[in-house]
């Protein structure tokens, strides 16, 4: 099997690119929360006893597990993208573009102290959670493809 690139697969190194940012992002709003919250290095969080819903600190710790769990998936960004992008580039580099835009929107609820619990991180699963099984499924195909020369 020979594989091409595709002037297209552009899209999907921009969308590579622009996750890089979204993390950057992510880093200067908890650094914001921090400071607020007067939550000291190197404490990743604040305690429980000292974070109250609705509190500065209890913001922190939902701002700071929204990054983390941004962290935690970035697997499932990119390692489905890349793989269908190597059949389907445009479809990978637009799936993945929803997918960021959902995580955007997932780290703006969850930082919302007004939603009990950080519920607010259901703002963006809508968007997320469909791109990446779209993502999945069509890197799925493209494995199938690959070893059954389908």
């Amino acid at each position: 099997m020979e594989i091409t690139i595709s002037p297209d697969f552009g899209y999907v190194l921009l969308v590579a690119l622009a996750s890089t940012f979204i993390n950057q992002w992510h880093g200067i709003v908890v650094s914001g929360a921090r400071n607020k919250a007067k939550v000291p290095y190197p404490n990743a969080y604040a305690s429980h006893a000292e974070a109250p819903a609705g509190s500065d600190k209890y913001t922190f710790n939902c701002t700071q597990r929204a990054h983390q769990n941004y962290l935690e998936n970035l697997p499932n960004l990119y390692v489905p993208m890349f793989i269908s992008s190597l059949v389907y580039p445009k479809f990978a580099a637009g799936t993945g573009a929803v997918y960021l835009v959902g995580r955007i929107l997932y780290t703006i609820g969850y930082k919302n102290p007004q939603k009990e619990m950080g519920k607010g991180r259901y703002l963006g699963a809508p968007m997320y959670f469909p791109a990446q099984l779209g993502l999945w499924g069509a890197a799925g195909y493209v494995c199938y493809s690959v070893i059954f020369g389908a």
